[in-house]
């Protein structure tokens, strides 16, 4: 019989017979050593930390720890005698990912000259979603706004108000004017305007998303999600067409600031693809829109730690990066304005955006509602959450692993089935269909299965008597339909008794992206540690600091894209042309 016990029901005895002898072990000495005298000529009595000058210099300090990174160290400028050209334009915006083109498109529209550079061969692209919590679609369509107070309250409470809220409510209150600009532009082009499906808690509980998530269908593709590659092509066309110069593979170096950094950014230098330099000087605005700084190991540690095991080992793959795990940019324009005495958001660490995996999952963000258990056979909290929150939990969890177990029965008992993709409205998957899935799921080796859970359990190389104890108890608590250990609804608790049964691991998390980075006003001005505007810097899109706090949790499924990307990028780019922004 194993002797091996879950945690949760150690009593305190147990925990120091278990616990004591480890503890000691660990500090390197014994038991014994613990107990000996202290000699006469000891440095340092018992019990007293070490001296700062006893410390080795290869031990962390916090004299270490105030030290600059190398990343924040700004290079030399590139002298004048390198510099082949001269660009001049009112406004010059550096990236063409989303909140770039949105601000170039804009700022034509109302009359500014504008030139683009980025270093990709052709505009980026990710995901697909743009929320806002109304539209002429919506309106027209029958779909409701939310009530944006206790909408909001959930989502400053999820991010425990370590977040700029004046952010937040620039987004709600003007979202529907720059959703409204998208939808005219993406309909004229022939484009079709749906809603992606969000996930459903009852009574608009704490993992309901909420109608919002506006997405576009072609005749090719009729998946919601997708639509951000339609939305880049476009208005890539739609900023040309509009007199603005889109200059790809043009790698922007350094930003100019007068008066030895402390008078007004005017100019970005950038390498072009012949190896050239060229300064591109911005009469009214540089806008930087350069995405994130995941690739970049050093800054990734100082400012997102905890995200570091998802990270791909690949290092920078370049900049024509489009919907990839484990890492996308390496921070360009985050270093560049740190350089010019930028300040880093107050909001610490910076928020990653993880999605667990979709395993078994009834709701398009959804992790596994039914048993999920960890590499030691125990279930580890209330299944009853999102695909990021089921990612952050695994993380906890002994070598970051998560498996699922099921029976049959869950295909009806798991109904409605909703998939990732689908669009509002839709109907649900049928459960015949959801079996026909596992089985496919099985075929390609992602799933197991077995007439018996503990042929499953055996399949996912899970200890036997711990993990069917687990089981058996979960059992117990469905029948019941009151889950006592952690009380999940009782409407997801589903027995695991009819064969065949499945089971899978989850999986690491993907890490999509990293968010934030500069500290941004309300405008969109890139700011100093005095919380002043750096004269003529602005940035959008995913550097936008302060707005993310803890994770994207896909809550307000789109928001990246909704706000930071199209909300912001079109007040920024139209306040700038107009004169409202200086």
């Amino acid at each position: 019989m194993s002797t091996e016990q879950d945690p949760k029901n150690l009593s305190r005895r147990d925990f120091i017979k278990n616990t004591g002898v480890g503890i000691a072990a660990i500090g390197g000495g014994g038991i014994l050593a613990g107990c000996s005298p202290q000699q006469a000529n000891s440095a340092t009595p018992t019990g007293e930390p070490a001296t700062q000058s006893a410390v080795t210099s290869d031990v962390m300090n916090a004299e270490l720890a105030g030290k600059k990174w190398s990343f924040e160290i700004a290079p030399d400028p590139i002298p004048e005698s390198d510099i082949a050209n001269t660009v001049e334009a009112e406004i010059i915006i550096v990236g063409a990912g989303v909140s770039g083109l949105v601000t170039a498109n804009a700022a034509v529209e109302n009359g500014a000259d504008v030139v683009l550079i980025a270093a990709s061969s052709s505009p980026v692209f990710r995901g697909g979603s743009f929320h806002s919590h109304t539209s002429r679609y919506m309106q027209e369509a029958g779909f409701d706004s939310y009530d944006v107070t206790p909408f909001y309250k959930r989502e400053m409470s999820n991010a425990s108000y370590n977040i700029d809220q004046d952010k937040w409510y620039k987004f709600y209150n003007n979202s529907e004017e720059a959703m409204n600009w998208l939808i005219d532009k993406m309909e004229d082009a022939g484009y079709e305007t749906v809603l992606e499906h969000g996930n459903v808690d009852p009574g608009f509980g704490a993992m309901h998303v909420p109608s919002g998530s506006h997405s576009w269908l072609s005749e090719d593709m009729r998946m919601a999600g997708m639509a951000a590659e339609f939305v880049v092509t476009l208005l890539a066309e739609k900023a040309q067409e509009g007199g603005a110069t889109i200059i790809y593979n043009t790698i922007a170096k350094q930003l100019i600031r007068e008066d030895d950094n402390t008078g007004r950014v005017t100019a970005v230098v950038a390498l072009g693809e012949d190896g050239t330099y060229t300064k591109y000087v911005g009469t009214k605005a540089i806008v930087l829109a350069t995405g994130d700084f995941s690739t970049d190991k050093e800054m990734m540690t100082k400012y997102c730690p905890w995200a570091m095991p998802l990270l791909s080992d690949a290092g920078d793959q370049g900049y024509n990066n489009k919907f990839k795990f484990g890492g996308l940019f390496g921070g360009d324009g985050q270093k560049m304005g740190l350089w010019v005495g930028a300040a880093w958001q107050r909001t610490f660490p910076n928020a990653p955006m993880i999605q667990g995996k979709w395993l078994c999952s009834n709701q398009p963000y959804g992790s596994h509602r039914g048993l999920t258990v960890n590499l030691k056979g125990y279930r580890y909290g209330s299944e009853d959450y999102n695909g990021p929150q089921g990612g952050v939990n695994q993380m906890r969890q002994p070598e970051m692993r998560s498996f699922s177990i099921w029976g049959s029965e869950y295909a009806e008992g798991g109904a409605p089935w909703y998939s990732f993709g689908m669009v509002e409205g839709a109907d649900p998957i049928p459960p015949e269909v959801i079996r026909d899935m596992w089985e496919a799921q099985v075929e390609a080796g992602t799933l197991v299965k077995g007439d018996t859970i503990e042929e499953v359990i055996e399949k996912l190389g899970l200890p036997a008597e711990a993990t069917l104890a687990t089981v058996e108890r979960y059992n117990e608590l469905s029948e019941k339909g009151v889950d006592e250990d952690y009380y999940k609804r009782p409407e997801l608790l589903v027995t695991i008794k009819e064969a065949p049964f499945y089971g899978g691991e989850a999986g690491l998390p993907d890490f999509l992206t990293v968010m934030g980075g500069l500290r941004t006003n309300i405008n969109m001005q890139v700011c100093d540690e005095n919380d002043e505007p750096i004269p003529g810097l602005y940035n959008v899109g995913t550097m936008v600091g302060d707005y993310y706090a803890n994770i994207y949790n896909f809550l307000v499924a789109g928001n990246n894209l909704g706000a930071s990307c199209l909300t912001f990028g079109y007040m920024t780019g139209k306040g700038i042309a107009e004169g409202t922004l200086t």
